[in-house]
């Protein structure tokens, strides 16, 4: 018999049946009818060239041969058994690596979190990506994605939201003593800006202010909203402060600038692929970033 022709489902239903004694209760303990029982017993023994039962008024009786499977198999089926159990209670009590990106803004502020949760689960080892890159969910690069901006529209992704990903232009008050601040639109080419590069100028309220700007008035940029945060600060011009930097610093030296660019919505959200989501990593780390995302950011302005 070849390898690829052996089936570990014939050999199973022959166990039961040495076990159990008749084929009627096999089929009912398995759910198989008494054909299929009788025909995954017969293939096996043709395959094997040996019979394992012989049919007798009561039921099947043994072989030398079925003896032998039986008692090589009961110990063989209580190790299967063992390894189910531990494969559901791998879920039940979450254990293992989890591969989590997120946004390069976001680390700072997620790596306190991920710390408490680790007390609650200390059997999980994290491992975090902080990249403005979309890591693939779909190949496993990452199990969970933390993202910013619209809703994830992949058919194969679950997002769930968790925060409104508000920004707002500030200016340090030593700015605004020198400079004054914009009251429209129509003033923005007469300050000086501090603004994020990149990809992260396809952000509501970055490229509409973009389409009007003189690129001439940009006095600093970065990928880092942390960075545009210290520039700001230190005076250099008016820029965009997003809620993770307000909630994360004192911005008492710093005044909120309105001049009437109204942005679109956007959000922070929790992503993961479909097949995922019977994971018990995945589910308690959603629970536990749901719970404990708003109140690691108390009084954001605009939330």
């Amino acid at each position: 018999m070849q390898n690829d022709d052996f089936s570990w489902d014939d050999l199973y239903v022959a166990y039961r049946v040495a076990e159990l004694g008749t084929l009627s209760k096999t089929g009912e303990r398995l759910g198989l009818n008494h054909s299929t029982v009788l025909r995954r017993i017969s293939r096996l023994e043709q395959q094997l060239g040996v019979k394992l039962f012989i049919r007798h008024q009561r039921g099947y009786r043994l072989t030398d041969a079925g003896q032998l499977m039986l008692q090589r198999m009961q110990p063989i089926a209580d190790e299967m058994l063992r390894l189910y159990s531990g494969l559901t209670s791998f879920e039940a009590s979450p254990s293992g690596t989890l591969r989590i990106s997120t946004v390069s803004d976001f680390s700072l502020f997620f790596a306190p979190l991920l710390h408490t949760f680790r007390e609650q689960y200390p059997h999980i080892r994290v491992q975090v990506v902080a990249t403005d890159d979309r890591m693939s969910l779909v190949s496993g690069d990452v199990h969970v994605a933390i993202r910013m901006g619209s809703q994830p529209q992949e058919p194969d992704l679950i997002a769930r939201r968790l925060l409104p990903a508000t920004m707002e232009y500030y200016a340090a008050k030593r700015y605004i003593q020198r400079y004054g601040t914009p009251r429209s639109l129509a003033d923005v080419n007469r300050h000086q800006w501090v603004l994020p590069s990149g990809n992260k100028r396809q952000i509501s309220g970055i490229w509409q202010l973009l389409e009007r700007l003189d690129p001439h008035q940009i006095v600093f940029e970065s990928n880092s909203f942390t960075d545009i945060y210290s520039a700001v600060s230190a005076g250099m011009g008016i820029g965009p402060i997003g809620m993770l930097q307000r909630s994360g610093n004192s911005h008492e030296a710093l005044q909120l600038v309105e001049f009437g660019l109204h942005a679109e919505p956007s959000y922070m959200w929790f992503v993961y692929h479909k097949d995922m989501r019977g994971s018990g990593r995945i589910k308690a780390l959603q629970s536990f970033v749901l719970e404990h995302v708003s109140a690691m950011m108390p009084g954001v302005v605009g939330q």
